[in-house]
């Protein structure tokens, strides 16, 4: 499954990671969120 975090500071990013778990997905999108930046939403694609 993939999930992808929309991020964002000035400025809206993206971020994705490949996990078998939501709750695993999340914590690696969490992991990868720049300083600066905040986790706004998460979508998964399968």
């Amino acid at each position: 499954m993939k999930l992808i975090g929309v991020i964002r500071s000035k400025e809206t990013s993206t971020v994705e990671v490949e996990a078998d778990s939501i709750h695993e997905g999340r914590e690696e999108l969490e992991a990868k969120v720049p300083e600066g930046y905040e986790l706004l939403l998460i979508k998964t694609e399968n």
